[in-house]
């Protein structure tokens, strides 16, 4: 069986963040990285030490056939226009909430780079939302939903999930992002 692939290095490091350590919990790992292959595709391979435990934690994801590349502009950055194979719709939107929140947050919780990675980390996930829904449908088909909390949060609210009101909030965090973060 062929391993995920990592569309970008935002998207594994993402990912490396959601995946605690199963005996700690812990995610602090400082991660190091090497190219290796899997069935002699190209893949990365992420491998540290848990600061909590001492527990060797590994990774590897295969790369994609077409890298893309992050604009100037991209603080954020998780692939180019295919979905995600690490991550859901429904986590995706979950991701998207988090991080606007921590990025609304109060400014003397977090600096205002933190704020603004948070942000733009928000806007970006809610960006690969929309990934998920083929051209000429109206919302992310119920497939796109294969992990428990991912169909927790379709299921929660599956209005969430429509094109016209992903669109609408995209751009709205978008343009407050502008405001709130001029230079």
């Amino acid at each position: 069986m062929a391993l995920p692939i990592a569309r970008s290095r935002d998207e594994a490091h993402l990912y490396l963040d959601l995946h605690p350590c199963e005996r700690c919990h812990r995610s602090d790992v400082d991660w190091q990285d090497a190219l290796t292959h899997d069935d002699g595709a190209p893949a990365r391979r992420y491998f540290g030490v848990c600061p909590g435990c001492g527990e060797q934690r590994e990774f590897t994801f295969r790369l994609p056939e077409k890298p893309a590349l992050p604009g100037p502009d991209d603080l954020v950055f998780f692939g180019g226009p295919e979905h995600s194979q690490l991550f859901d719709a429904g986590e995706w939107r979950m991701i998207a909430d988090a991080a606007i929140q921590e990025g609304s947050a109060p400014s003397d919780s977090h600096t205002r780079d933190e704020r603004r990675r948070a942000f733009a980390l928000g806007v970006a996930a809610l960006g690969e939302v929309l990934k998920f829904i083929p051209e000429g449908v109206d919302a992310v088909p119920e497939s796109a939903f294969w992990t428990p909390h991912g169909r927790a949060a379709y299921e929660e609210n599956p209005r969430r999930f429509e094109r016209g009101y992903l669109t609408r909030w995209l751009e709205t965090f978008q343009d407050e992002m502008t405001a709130r973060f001029r230079d």
